[in-house]
């Protein structure tokens, strides 16, 4: 497992001097699995490039494809990787083992909590695909009920990531979709955005237009929304994190 780290890292340097011209600080520790391993998504670049918005789009003649990973450390000491296609990942691709050799092929460089990717097979664009980690947030979306006095009907604990995770909310004729994306407002203005679309998951596409949508910064832990005829309210799910699907509130 170190020898493959240690020659990851080389490919990632080797990356770094070439687009730098300058040589990194080499440091004697090795890096922990835990840096490469995780869910990522390149949501945000494939938005970036299909977006009807003119201030928004990266105009190119190479678009990238919609992918999401998981990377885990297998039982030989080797990588595995999970590829998958589309929104919330609903098409599996192809199930990869990585081993010393196989970093021949597609090239691995980090930058924080963003990943490049260039190589063959299904990264053969001449720019890298570039994959945010997600991260994972716990929620809820609710509806009122008139017909049925104050009721409101609640669907809970559900999960989505902020790189374009949705879920949905379908009763009796209602249906609503909660969306949980990270953007670059004009190409520069990094935003997290909660977006509700009067629509099933299914139908939600990169220009569909939502009914209504909020922004915070990137780094927020928590959101949620109030259009009296929906709400819907997401946690980060971290240790010891506390939303109202998990945590009793006296009523009072």
């Amino acid at each position: 497992m170190r020898k493959l780290l240690y020659t990851l890292t080389l490919s990632m340097l080797f990356l770094a001097c070439k687009e730098t011209n300058t040589t990194p600080e080499i440091t004697a520790e090795m890096p922990e699995v835990k840096a490469l391993e995780g869910s990522w998504d390149n949501f945000q670049q494939y938005w970036l490039e299909n977006t009807e918005t003119d201030i928004h789009r990266v105009k190119t003649d190479d678009k990238h494809r919609h992918f999401s990973i998981s990377l885990e450390e297998g039982t030989e000491g080797d990588f595995s990787m999970e590829l998958r296609e589309g929104r919330n990942g609903q098409h599996l691709l192809e199930k990869i083992t990585l081993t010393e050799a196989d970093l021949s092929g597609p090239d691995f460089k980090m930058d924080g909590d963003t990943l490049f990717i260039i190589g063959r097979n299904h990264f053969e664009n001449k720019d890298p695909y570039k994959f945010i980690r997600t991260r994972k947030f716990s929620g809820w979306i609710e509806v009122p009920l008139p017909q049925y006095g104050d009721s409101i009907y609640r669907k809970s604990n559900l999960e989505i990531h902020d790189q374009g995770g949705m879920a949905e909310l379908q009763i009796d004729g209602i249906q609503y979709t909660a969306e949980l994306t990270q953007l670059l407002f004009g190409q520069k203005l990094a935003i997290m955005k909660l977006a509700i679309y009067d629509m099933p998951l299914d139908s939600v596409e990169i220009n569909s237009r939502s009914i209504s949508y909020t922004w915070l910064n990137p780094e927020a832990k928590r959101t949620g929304i109030n259009l009296r005829k929906v709400t819907s309210g997401w946690t980060l799910i971290e240790p010891g994190y506390i939303n109202s699907d998990n945590t009793k509130f006296d009523k009072k």
